[in-house]
């Protein structure tokens, strides 16, 4: 059998902002993931600095990208990431509504029930652990489970409330 070829991050840009609800900062950060063939998805990552309680959001754009591709044969799918002392865990949520749920960048945003439990899903994580494994910037995520751990031993509430509206300095997300 052969080995499937690697999956790895392209980095593009990012941006910061506040958080909508907290005033914390918010980061964005994006990019492709690609294999030998080319890109297989354009991704934007979001959360709120040192802030646990927000989930991190990462958006996937799947599908065809590159010269003679069209936005229709994309779709949106996004995961929640849960920062815990444990190392976190991601799960797949609604896309409708999320920034990328965008016409000009994908056919449509998918809800967490047309994904799971489908090859697409197995996809969607493959993707999320290529990235995981190869986009430096994904380490500010990865640290909210230190955050997270610093919280608990100091007996600060756990509390989650849900992912955050984030505002951005930068109101597109085009490749610079």
């Amino acid at each position: 059998m052969a080995t499937p070829a690697p999956i790895t991050s392209q980095f593009w840009n990012e941006s910061t902002g506040h958080c909508d609800c907290c005033g914390r900062t918010s980061k964005t950060i994006w990019g492709d993931l690609s294999d030998q063939s080319g890109s297989l998805a354009v991704y934007f990552v979001q959360w709120t600095v040192s802030a646990p309680e927000h989930d991190p959001i990462i958006d996937l754009i799947i599908g065809p990208w590159g010269e003679g591709s069209e936005p229709a044969a994309r779709v949106l799918v996004s995961l929640a990431y849960r920062p815990s002392t444990r190392g976190g865990s991601f799960m797949v949520v609604d896309a409708v509504g999320r920034r990328a749920d965008d016409r000009k960048i994908c056919g449509r945003a998918l809800s967490r029930h047309e994904v799971i439990n489908t090859l697409l899903a197995e996809q969607a994580f493959s993707l999320v652990d290529a990235l995981w494994l190869t986009e430096p910037r994904i380490a500010e995520v990865r640290d909210l489970n230190r955050v997270s751990c610093r919280r608990s031993i100091d007996g600060l509430s756990s509390a989650r409330s849900g992912s955050c509206k984030q505002r951005t300095r930068e109101q597109d997300f085009s490749q610079d």
